[in-house]
């Protein structure tokens, strides 16, 4: 993304501090004088943002530095933070006054520093914050209430059009199809809404988004050529190459075997080959560390490639499109057995018992015949043990609140296995491990099928209280009215747009739903929230629009990631607010 910026450059003048005294008379004896300055002298900064500060320092027989913000030692949330290598952070919100002073001290005398002022402000989005190629990925109910997935590649050119593109889709009734051109326009709105119109043989579909600081944004289709999609945009890098390496992975979709299928696992991919290990979970029939074989073929211009696999449990013609040489998305192209995944380069060869270790944050959904689960759930690992954790499960509307414990192993290829216990039931899972604070997470219960993704969670962050969730976040949830706890695919409901959060219990901010009675772009939102400390990360949160009230139980992950559960009896539905700023 890049947005601009709101304010003016203001003329600040950056000063360079000289003196002798404590701690300086080894400089005396010498008859030398160190100078020390701080480049840029003055910047500024966006809410969020970074900005990295060099200091130089001449005269000196040691030249390492202590950084400072406001006189504050690596600085704190609400002035922005400096590293020992000078890298400042800007807080995610705007402080009073805007202005605040980041200082190199030489720490071999302490009386000798250098000053940079810079000036935090605010961001804004304009159509060059969508530029380039991005991976377009969704998922959700088609108009004769089938599931359907969607896979493809735009390319935006910053103006508001969309000049090439390719696209894969694939629902339960009419099978797979694949559009060699997609194009169509664009707008973005300066708090990083937009709308996009997208045109190929497929159709024409229009979809509402949100930009992310993480170089993507949040989709959600609002046009009732489908009754519901999200998804996501995430830019593709400059260079795309053929994935190569060991990726844990997930998917989620189903087969005619299956009304859900769920699963996670390993790909090795390399020279075109691909081997691995698979766990399943076919509507509540287990397989688990199956073997995986197959081939692939190399990625056109778009990123666009071709693969295939097989395992016990039978074999898939898949399609996948490179994100990044360590990220890639995959659809399954077989007819009436629609599946959506994404796989991510594991960071590590291997895995010890350390790699899987403190607090975690997982969010789950899982499905059967006529009913929907949510689950956020708070783990704190320890060398194979859960000693302690908490869960919130919404189960077609019913909702409820858990202590649990449990225990787990761990491969040295990432893979975790083991079980979660509440006073009510017990929840089997399975786990790869993309690195020590990423993992896919599959539910291994019998009764139904499901599966998610689990985060090392930010401790020091959440032990901030209200301060954890500060700033200017993209949302995208889905989920379903229910009745009498049977769910329907035409009851289905999104919501997408932007919240901002202001750090002391206020929300506010512009959303877009997409609701079983019609679209409703751009509502105005006001909302509350509040952040408990018995539980960390856990807070509640509720959300009003002209549309109605909603209530969400909410985890803090870290500054960038806030994931969301639905806590009202008449809807099921979950997502997250990754920081846009």
């Amino acid at each position: 993304m890049k947005p601009t910026i709101l304010f003016g450059t203001a003329l600040l003048v950056a000063s360079a501090l000289f003196g002798c005294g404590g701690g300086n008379g080894i400089y005396q004896s010498l008859a030398v004088t160190p100078t020390i300055a701080v480049s840029p002298p003055t910047a500024n900064v966006q809410a969020g943002s970074s900005q990295q500060f060099v200091a130089a320092v001449t005269n000196s027989l040691e030249d390492t530095i202590t950084w400072e913000v406001n006189g504050i030692i690596g600085g704190n949330m609400q002035i922005g933070t400096v590293d020992s290598n000078g890298l400042y952070t800007a807080p995610a919100l705007v402080p009073t006054p805007p202005n605040v002073t980041v200082t190199a001290i030489l720490n071999a005398a302490t009386n000798y520093s250098a000053n940079s002022i810079l000036t935090i402000t605010t961001a804004t989005f304009n159509n060059s914050s969508l530029q380039g190629n991005y991976v377009l990925s969704l998922k959700g109910i088609a108009s004769d209430g089938s599931l359907f997935y969607a896979l493809g590649a735009i390319t935006a050119d910053g103006t508001g059009n969309i000049a090439a593109g390719e696209e894969d889709l694939n629902d339960a009734n009419s099978g797979y199809s694949h559009a060699a051109s997609v194009t169509g326009t664009y707008a973005v709105g300066p708090d990083g809404r937009g709308t996009l119109n997208l045109n190929s043989s497929l159709g024409s579909f229009s979809y509402a988004f949100a930009l992310r600081a993480t170089n993507d944004a949040g989709l959600n289709e609002m046009d009732k050529a489908v009754f519901n999609a999200t998804g996501s945009l995430e830019a593709q890098a400059n260079a795309v190459a053929t994935p190569s390496g060991s990726y844990a992975f997930g998917f989620t979709g189903a087969s005619s075997a299956c009304d859900a299928l769920n699963s996670n696992g390993i790909f090795g991919w390399s020279g075109g080959t691909m081997n691995g290990l698979q766990d399943m979970n076919c509507a509540g029939t287990i397989t688990q560390s199956q073997a995986l074989t197959g081939s692939y073929a190399a990625p056109d211009a778009m990123g666009r490639g071709t693969a295939s696999f097989s395992a016990g449990t039978g074999a898939s013609g898949v399609v996948y499109y490179v994100v990044s040489a360590n990220r890639y998305r995959f659809l399954c192209r077989d007819n009436a057995s629609p599946f959506l995944g994404s796989a991510d380069l594991q960071t590590q060869s291997t895995f010890a018992a350390s790699d899987f270790n403190g607090n975690y944050i997982i969010a789950s959904s899982a499905s059967s015949t006529g009913a929907l689960t949510g689950s956020l759930m708070l783990i704190h690992a320890v060398g194979g043990n859960i000693p302690g954790g908490y869960m919130d499960l919404n189960s077609t509307g019913t909702f409820n609140s858990y202590n649990l414990t449990g225990a787990y192993s761990l491969s040295a290829n990432g893979y975790v296995n083991g079980a979660l216990n509440t006073p009510a039931a017990a929840f089997p899972f399975s786990m790869y491990l993309v690195s020590p604070a990423q993992a896919y997470y599959l539910d291994l219960r019998t009764d139904i099928s499901g599966g998610g993704t689990a985060y090392a969670q930010n401790v020091t962050l959440v032990e901030s209280g209200n301060l954890a969730w500060a700033g200017s976040y993209a949302t995208e949830q889905f989920g379903y009215y229910g009745a009498s706890g049977v769910i329907s695919p035409g009851n289905s409901t999104t919501v997408g747009g932007q919240i901002s959060s202001n750090g002391s219990g206020g929300l506010s901010g512009t959303l877009d739903i997409n609701d079983p009675s019609g679209l409703f772009p751009g509502l105005p939102l006001q909302g509350s929230y509040s952040m408990g400390v018995s539980i960390l990360g856990r807070g509640t949160a509720v959300i009003t629009t002209s549309e109605g009230t909603r209530d969400y139980v909410i985890y803090v992950v870290n500054q960038n990631r806030v994931e969301m559960l639905e806590s009202d009896s008449s809807i099921t539905a979950s997502g997250d607010s990754i920081l846009q700023f």
